[in-house]
């Protein structure tokens, strides 16, 4: 094709001009060739195999049910009513989150279906062979491994404020469905903005998403998609106690404490644990210590008298107290009997202590559980100090149901089935969806594409440029332009569901010589609109690094785009 550029007036004069092969004319049927193949590709590819079901997965952070419920009945939540509450979906009010509540004990416990008595309890633990606390970026990066690979960026936009960006990585979730069939979608701002700034932002965090997931749910289609958004914990606004916890479980067991983290007390004689969580109840603001007294009975104090909480070694559990009932079951109908967790959590749903007998009685079974467990309850809030003597504002760290109640909200055809359900632990909400796979949820491929420009200054041949993907995540790219010929090969290593960043080396070919390249691009979506901007640099002179594409996107459908190469190249693709 070279000759055609270089040799032009030779070329006319041994070929008429009606011949394709004169250089007008083949520019034409270089594009007519082009359209034909689009077409013939696309009435072959028009069959598709049945899809498995699609479900968006929201986690919407530390929304209580009896926050939501007062916001919606306010009015602050005008599209999340309209969309699950007065539409054909369905609001579970009593979703029960596994103590301590928390982003990091929920995002693994949700995921495995597993309860408290394994796993993580809180963001550092106590290792008791190596004696010695584990920091908090431990437990950090083992949450993160149970967040999907595009979705991590969601730590970004949880730092406060953060969150009026969510509309750019939500305004892409309808195309990214058409790749992946199970979405997760992370909101984690409205939990910082409420330990740190009180309840006026973290109102104003939802109230963002609820305007953000007015215009998205427009976009979906309903009967395809299946809708879960559900709340990590809680939140409670109160009085922090004074002094702090640390302080106080420091003071009162004095040289025989071996090891404090919150919630959990390591004691140098663990025999002593009787003795010394009745003095933490009573001598300070700490409204439980719980123990694990024999292998089937747990054991607090209170201001109040004694939390019994035994088991039957099959799953059953039953209450007792000594002194009153600071949990009113008895008042509310419970009469002593044996039940399992589920049936815990429907007894109590509408107290003010929903489910604790499993809740904690479980947790004692942990091996991380130490000695102690203490629980500090609304109104009341533990202090955490943060960074040059910072506190939160806010906290839910206990017991009570704005601390561990959350609602969860479905709309689809997958999950009808649990629209007559009015309670449920967390933990257990994936388990109860038969058709949920989180496991095998990425594409085989990348999309193939076949690409077509054209110069608008001259009258060069045009370009054409075929990228195959072999597997997910991996691109080879075949180019041709101005006698130059391209082959490269480029890897997604990094993604959210705004950006990829590819990376890559290729070869060209011009004049007879070889070069072998580096190669990077960026990749930004927003909604139809995608921007492509690559580097490339020889393999033996890295230091100058030339722009070689800048290019903007408009994405008709699935299978067709118009690109403008700026400054001036006009084409098209076909993806399939």
């Amino acid at each position: 094709m070279a000759l055609y550029k270089n040799n032009n007036n030779s070329l006319n004069n041994k070929v008429g001009k009606n011949s394709i092969f004169y250089p007008k004319n083949w520019k034409y049927f270089s594009i007519f060739a082009f359209i034909l193949f689009a077409l013939l590709l696309l009435f072959f590819t028009t069959g598709s195999a049945a899809e498995r079901p699609k479900f968006l997965i929201i986690h919407l952070d530390a929304l209580s049910s009896p926050n939501f419920f007062q916001y919606i009945e306010e009015g602050y939540l005008p599209n999340l009513k309209a969309i699950f509450q007065d539409g054909d979906g369905h609001i579970i009010p009593y979703g029960l989150a596994l103590f301590p509540g928390g982003t990091e004990t929920t995002i693994p416990h949700l995921r495995k279906g597993l309860d408290n008595s394994t796993g993580g309890i809180g963001w550092r633990h106590y290792d008791t062979e190596k004696d010695e606390i584990m920091p908090k970026y431990v437990t950090f990066f083992d949450m993160f491994s149970h967040i999907p690979r595009r979705a991590k960026a969601g730590f970004i936009y949880g730092v406060p404020f953060l969150d009026i960006f969510n509309m750019y990585p939500l305004m892409n979730i309808p195309e990214l469905l058409d790749t992946y069939n199970v979405l997760q979608f992370f909101w984690f701002a409205t939990d910082s903005l409420g330990h740190f700034f009180g309840e006026e932002q973290y109102l104003a965090s939802y109230k963002r998403f609820d305007s953000y997931m007015g215009r998205l749910i427009k976009r979906l289609n309903m009967d395809e998609v299946n809708l879960i958004i559900y709340s990590d914990h809680g939140m409670s606004f109160g009085r922090f106690i004074n002094p702090p916890q640390e302080k106080e479980i420091k003071r009162i067991i004095g040289d025989e404490l071996r090891a404090y983290v919150h919630p959990i007390v390591f004691l140098k004689n663990p025999e002593e644990k009787d003795f010394w969580a009745k003095r933490i109840a009573l001598e300070s603001e700490i409204d439980f210590a719980f123990f694990r007294e024999n292998t089937n009975r747990v054991v607090s104090y209170t201001d109040y008298g004694k939390i019994i909480f035994e088991g039957d070694g099959q799953d059953n559990i039953r209450y007792l107290y000594e002194g009153e009932d600071v949990f009113d079951y008895y008042q509310d109908g419970y009469q002593g009997e044996w039940l399992d967790a589920d049936e815990w959590l429907s007894l109590t749903r509408k107290s003010n202590f929903p489910g604790v007998p499993p809740n904690i009685y479980n947790l004692l079974m942990n091996e991380k559980a130490g000695d102690i467990v203490i629980v500090i309850n609304h109104p009341k809030i533990p202090v955490f100090e943060l960074l040059f003597g910072i506190t939160y504002d806010a906290n839910h760290a206990g017991l009570t149901k704005t601390d561990l109640l959350v609602p969860i909200l479905l709309k689809g055809k997958e999950l009808e089935h649990l629209y007559d359900t009015e309670e449920i632990w967390l933990h257990d909400l994936f388990n109860r969806i038969p058709t949920l796979d989180l496991k095998d949820n990425k594409p085989e491929r990348e999309k193939h594409s076949l690409s077509f420009w054209g110069n608008l200054e001259d009258i060069q041949h045009p370009g054409l440029e075929l990228s195959l993907s072999p597997t997910y995540r991996w691109n080879v790219a075949l180019r041709y332009e101005d006698e130059l010929y391209n082959g490269k090969f480029e890897y997604d290593f990094y993604s959210s569901y705004v950006i990829r960043l590819w990376i890559g080396a290729g070869l060209e070919y011009q004049d007879r010589n070889y070069e072998p390249f580096l190669h990077t691009r960026l990749q930004m979506d927003f909604d139809k609109i995608r921007f492509n901007y690559s580097v490339q640099s020889h393999l033996f002179d890295l230091k100058n690094w030339e722009e070689n594409k800048k290019e903007i996107v408009y994405k008709v459908n699935k299978r067709l785009s118009f690109n403008w190469q700026i400054p001036n190249r006009l084409g098209f693709s076909l993806h399939w």
